[in-house]
């Protein structure tokens, strides 16, 4: 069987990672292993975010480990050896890589692009949100049309 390793970066919108999380779930995805990246200005929001995503994992009966890490503001030379750093790790490990960029900033990914095309690689996925009267809301609650979903490494699909 094949160990998934998710990585999910985490900028301004808490739910754009949760969200995107629960719609891969619903499609069958799941990992064994969750990593979120963000800035320290959006450090304050790991707390919620990991809570969310640990209910989420427990309706869908799995329990993944949940690992955060928090690179400075505008650190892309920090994270770019931190990313190099899981990818090479999490290979070594036997784990294919899913990547998660909704809601990251500019810095984390291209970090996390530029390194993860070395890795053995499952998924880069973007969900975009395509009426601005939805924010901040659950997944549930915006209609699947608005919430098209895009796996940039083959996925044609735009919509769910």
């Amino acid at each position: 069987m094949v160990k998934v390793a998710y990585i999910t970066l985490l900028g301004r919108s808490p739910w754009a990672v949760v969200n995107t999380y629960y719609k891969l779930l619903t499609r069958g995805g799941k990992a064994e292993k969750i990593y979120i990246f963000t800035e320290e200005r959006y450090r304050h929001n790991l707390p919620k975010v990991v809570e969310a995503i640990r209910a989420i994992s427990e309706a869908y009966n799995l329990n993944p480990t949940i690992e955060t890490e928090v690179v400075p503001d505008y650190g892309f030379f920090v994270a770019d050896r931190k990313f190099r750093e899981l990818f090479s790790k999490l290979e070594r490990e036997g784990y294919r890589m899913g990547l998660d960029i909704t809601s990251g900033r500019k810095a984390l990914v291209a970090a996390a692009i530029v390194q993860i095309r070395k890795f053995p690689v499952a998924f880069i996925v973007y969900m975009g949100l395509l009426d601005l009267d939805f924010p901040d809301r659950p997944y549930m609650m915006i209609p699947t049309h608005m919430q098209p979903i895009k796996n940039f490494l083959g996925d044609e699909s735009e919509g769910d």
